[in-house]
């Protein structure tokens, strides 16, 4: 799937799955990444062989009773083009239940129009991360100790040298020192010639929240997505020609909103460049928008008003919500 965040009344589909998809047109996996109303993400993994529903022995991760917590959990599945594995995303600090778990009720309206009823993995949505299409670069082997027909699989120490260098790239991805779909690489980083103070600091800005896919881009759009829908936001298109998010307001019309995780001593930077960018989208599209900046971060007054005096939106997320602040306009949140 494009993003897991469901079928039903979605414009993404299903591809392979195996025999019960294909029979269906269904599958539980299909909510892996929909972001629920209590913060959380519920993850599935096919575990019911014939009429055997199996346990997920969590002994081998360090698990003792009925679950385990802080799992890194890699999600991956076959390529539909080029077939093999490839990693579409993870869940950092995960549990893992050893059966699988029956919801009381859904956890969000998708899951219900879905029939998602049970899972066996769950995360904070702040600690999980989906790749986009053209990420999902990082392939998984084939034969002795790679995964085999069971749909999960705990990577040993003893595991083939080319096993441990796939989970060694990886943690790297994890832990943000590069991403599958990087637009540059550490070595071109550092062949720069020496930069003056304040250029050095933009490409600091820029090798870490431009040149690579980052969690937390991931969730803060999430979140940004999430609140949008609660307020009335109709026509939700992300990821569309290189926007980050194309939306509806009943006040301003069409919208387009580029995501901005950031600091707040680089929030310049992001503004700048999301500015760029926004501008550029608007050209193509030709078509009269609005252009929105969501950072991670406040700004402060100075780096607030380059986007306002400029025409730009921004916005920010606050005691849980967003607060908004539109030229000429006093804050929604």
């Amino acid at each position: 799937m494009s993003r897991y965040e469901g079928l039903v009344g979605k414009p993404d589909k299903i591809v392979g799955g195996g025999k019960w998809v294909s029979e269906n047109e269904i599958g539980h996996e299909v909510c892996n990444f929909a972001v629920c109303g209590d913060g959380y993400v519920y993850g599935h993994v096919e575990t019911i062989q014939g009429k055997k529903d199996r346990k997920i022995r969590i002994e081998t991760i360090g698990g003792i009773g009925d679950s385990v917590e802080g799992i890194d959990v890699i999600w991956t599945a076959t390529d539909p083009d080029e077939r093999g594995r490839k990693v579409v995303g993870w869940y950092r600090n995960a549990t893992v239940f050893r059966e699988r778990q029956e919801f009381v009720r859904p956890p969000s309206k998708q899951h219900r129009r879905d029939e998602v009823t049970t899972y066996r993995i769950r995360a904070l949505a702040k600690d999980v991360q989906r790749l986009e299409l053209e990420g999902r670069t990082l392939p998984l082997g084939r034969g002795p100790g790679w995964m085999g027909h069971t749909p999960w699989w705990i990577p040993s120490k003893d595991s083939p040298p080319e096993v441990r260098e796939f989970v060694r790239q990886t943690r790297r991805c994890l832990d943000g020192l590069f991403g599958p779909s990087a637009k540059t690489t550490d070595r071109k980083m550092a062949g720069c010639n020496t930069p003056s103070a304040a250029s050095d600091a933009y490409l600091r800005y820029v090798k870490a929240y431009e040149a690579q896919i980052t969690p937390k881009h991931s969730n803060l759009q999430a979140r940004f997505e999430h609140f949008l829908v609660l307020n009335g936001a109709s026509d939700l298109k992300p990821n569309v020609a290189g926007v980050d998010l194309r939306y509806r307001d009943g006040t301003r019309g069409t919208i387009l909103a580029e995501i901005k995780p950031c600091e707040l001593a680089n929030a310049r930077y992001a503004i700048r460049t999301a500015m760029g960018q926004l501008l550029d989208y608007r050209q193509r599209a030709k078509e009269n928008m609005s252009l929105l900046i969501v950072l991670e971060k406040k700004p402060n007054e100075e780096d607030q008003l380059l986007a306002i005096s400029n025409g730009f939106g921004i916005a920010y997320p606050i005691t849980g919500k967003f607060e908004l602040f539109w030229p000429g306009f006093q804050a929604l949140a």
